[in-house]
């Protein structure tokens, strides 16, 4: 393999972990999107017939049906191919179990979720005067309902995925000279917190909901430690003549 070619791997080597440190700081700003959103417009409706009425302003409903979620969760399909990537060398089996997990998680994420399907019943909703016809649909919303991302099981088990892949790529992470302890302790306390609440959730949402509110600091710190992280991996690959050769 000449220089030529060498250099140019390396280039698309770090242009992807480039792009995962650009995912994972999207994926920080929806944190806050989140938050604001909650703040300003109202959280997620509490059941079928109010998601339907809040679908009459498309906008609004979208943001308010987890749409910010669905975004962060879809981000991990660009934030962690790099993190495989720089990873896949110190710690291969246990990374690559983690990249299934989480790619697998996404896939289910965005199977359930009922934005799109409330938007078209909420239309044909306020369209007919036909009060038999508002019946049958409030019933067809409380069905998209109980099968999105917080009530189905696709939803459910794609929560359980995502967790355990972000628990797994943390431990991946140990004496990994690029992260920092502190990147491995968030990591593993965010993602672990999330996946206690994902399972308490369907049966004690109270305490699912304090336990969110430990975890989102924690996942922001996350964030940060691994664009930093990310970034200091590059900077340091420009420095040395030894590059980053699989």
């Amino acid at each position: 393999m000449n220089n030529s070619t060498i250099d140019g791997k390396k280039s698309n080597e770090m242009g992807l972990v480039k792009l995962s440190a650009v995912g994972f700081l999207v994926q920080l700003l929806t944190v806050f999107a989140t938050i604001l959103i909650v703040l300003l417009l109202g959280p997620p409706p509490a059941d079928g017939k109010e998601a339907l009425l809040m679908m009459e302003n498309p906008i609004v409903g979208l943001l308010r049906d987890d749409f910010p979620s669905i975004v962060m969760i879809s981000l991990y399909l660009i934030s962690f191919p790099g993190l495989v990537l720089v990873l896949r060398r110190h710690s291969s089996s246990l990374t690559i179990l983690a990249a299934i997990l989480s790619f697998s998680g996404v896939i289910l994420a965005l199977s359930s979720h009922s934005g799109l399907s409330l938007f078209h019943l909420s239309k044909e909703y306020h369209m007919t005067t036909d009060p038999a016809e508002k019946i049958q649909l409030l019933a067809a919303s409380s069905a998209v309902f109980s099968q999105n991302i917080w009530n189905g099981s696709a939803g459910y088990f794609g929560g359980f995925f995502l967790q355990i892949g972000g628990i797994l790529i943390s431990l991946s992470m140990r004496s990994h000279i690029c992260f920092s302890r502190l990147t491995v302790f968030f990591g593993i306390s965010a993602n672990g917190l999330d996946l206690i609440q994902h399972v308490l959730h369907p049966f004690t949402p109270a305490i699912s909901e304090v336990i969110m509110f430990v975890m989102g600091p924690l996942y922001v710190l996350w964030f940060i430690c691994l664009i930093k992280n990310l970034l200091g991996f590059i900077k340091n690959q420009k420095g040395e003549n030894n590059g980053f050769h699989s």
